[in-house]
């Protein structure tokens, strides 16, 4: 069975078995879109509902259970499984790729959906600032895992244009995010004031839309593309972190404005997905529904962001993951890993003291 075009979005993996059906990691989906709302579980139900198999992987097994019952209720054969995943936890990110791994032999869709907003400052036990690693460092780090698989798939295919990485990020990256991506502080550690948590935010997604292009540069040639988007003003629980006056706006302007529902919010990342007109423009930015927005073009066609988001990004997860590496790494990106790594150590030890 081919893969079919959908109209909705979803965070989603789907592959191809020797009998036919399609397989599907929903990696990763948040607290706040696991249940009976939310995007991820709008885009796990669309997919599976076309019979892709959906992995959905959380660190919450009882929710995604109670997820899977929900859309059971009226299509009992949805072919929908659980992976156990925590986003904080660098750890966890190379246990599940190896779980995976076990199970299946492809990968052709890795929708990265899950997140927080604006949450108050804490660092995970890695040492980065929480929004950083969630956000962007740890769907990194599970998609350069899952690589082999993501290029296996394109390979046995026959395809160039079926696997897709896709990286749900949000106009925030503009409006509260840097000029740049900061490579010395990436925890934003001397960001201060009421609108830190959302600066912080913006700063995660911005590298979330940089990495879908430097993404697409390298690995496109093997048949893995990938994209980023905007889902739409959403209401969900991501909002209820901040305490900031900008939190307390936002969530008056979500109660009276307009606003998508999940549903709604789950198309772009669809379109992104499975969408042929979406391949043409592979790496770009879109904003819903079905829209390229120019405004990340001054990141995406300057190589030199995309190239030192990629060196630092890769480098780390090479260092800390490189049994896992689609190829070894090399000297040098060890050498840039480690160097990465203390100086972030040695600023995260300065501040906190």
């Amino acid at each position: 069975m081919e893969q079919k075009t959908f109209l909705a979005a979803s965070p989603i993996n789907t592959a191809k078995t020797d009998s036919g059906n399609e397989i599907g990691l929903c990696a990763p989906l948040s607290q706040a879109v696991i249940g009976n709302s939310g995007i991820g579980y709008e885009t796990t139900l669309q997919l599976a509902l076309k019979g892709a198999r959906v992995y959905i992987a959380s660190r919450s097994s009882e929710r995604v259970n109670k997820a899977i019952s929900e859309m059971r209720r009226n299509s009992p054969d949805l072919d929908i499984h659980f992976l156990k995943l925590d986003l904080q936890d660098l750890q966890s990110i190379k246990d599940t790729a190896a779980d995976f791994m076990s199970r299946e032999s492809r990968l052709d869709l890795l929708i990265n959906n899950a997140g927080i907003m604006a949450s108050p400052w804490q660092l995970t036990n890695d040492g980065f600032e929480v929004q950083w690693q969630t956000c962007f460092l740890s769907h990194h780090a599970l998609t350069m895992s899952l690589m082999p698989l993501l290029v296996a798939a394109a390979q046995t295919s026959g395809r160039m244009d079926r696997v897709r990485v896709v990286n749900v990020a949000s106009d925030m990256a503009f409006r509260m995010g840097p000029e740049a991506i900061n490579y010395e502080d990436p925890n934003l550690t001397g960001v201060t004031g009421q609108l830190a948590p959302w600066r912080r935010y913006g700063h995660c997604k911005q590298a979330s839309i940089i990495a879908a292009k430097a993404i697409t540069e390298r690995y496109q040639p093997l048949g893995v593309t990938a994209y980023s988007l905007h889902p739409g003003i959403i209401k969900s629980g991501l909002q209820s972190h901040s305490n900031s006056i900008f939190g307390a706006m936002t969530r008056v302007a979500m109660k009276v404005g307009p606003t998508s529902t999940p549903l709604e919010g789950s198309m772009n990342s669809l379109f992104c997905a499975t969408s042929s007109q979406a391949y043409e423009h592979a790496g770009r930015y879109y904003v819903p529904v079905q829209k390229l927005d120019d405004k990340a073009n001054k990141w995406l066609d300057d190589p030199q962001a995309v190239g030192k988001l990629w060196d630092l990004a890769n480098a780390f997860h090479a260092f800390r993951f490189f049994d896992c590496c689609a190829q070894p790494p090399s000297s040098s990106e060890l050498d840039l890993a480690r160097e990465y790594n203390i100086t972030l150590t040695t600023k995260v030890k300065t501040i906190m003291v």
